[in-house]
């Protein structure tokens, strides 16, 4: 008797692999763009005492994270602390100030030209004419 051969398995495959990589580009089109080369941006801190420190840059970094570390090399009154996590680079602390979840549910939250911020600042998109503002926050949850 002759065995019939079953494709199943390879056509699951194969629309395992056309899902995954509709997936994929879909991920990539919703991606923020990255703007290249020399861009004029501001980067604000509101610290725990509401009071704003503003400082200007001309940076070709692509994310915030460079544009901070920029910053801190140029000027010595900026400062920003924080550790890679599984979402990034969490700021720990900016000028000096600590904001501790633990212990008083403190955080920097990062606004882009007033709206909240929606990346982490390693994988914050920079361009011209940008504002950033690093907030000290207490969470309300």
């Amino acid at each position: 008797m002759e065995q019939k051969k079953s494709y199943k398995p390879l056509i699951a495959l194969l629309c395992l692999l056309v899902c995954a990589c509709g997936l994929y580009f879909f991920w990539q089109s919703r991606k923020p763009a990255v703007t290249e080369g020399a861009k004029a941006i501001t980067i604000e801190v509101l610290d725990n005492e509401e009071k704003t420190t503003s400082y200007e840059l001309h940076t070709d970094a692509e994310y915030l994270k460079g544009a901070m570390d920029e910053l801190a090399a140029k000027d010595s009154t900026f400062k920003v602390e924080g550790s890679d996590g599984e979402y990034g680079f969490f700021i720990e602390a900016v000028n000096g100030i600590t904001a501790d979840f633990e212990t008083d549910k403190a955080y920097w939250a990062i606004y882009v030209n007033d709206e909240y911020g929606q990346y982490g600042a390693d994988q914050q998109p920079v361009n011209d004419g940008d504002v950033f503002r690093l907030a000290y926050e207490i969470s309300t949850y």
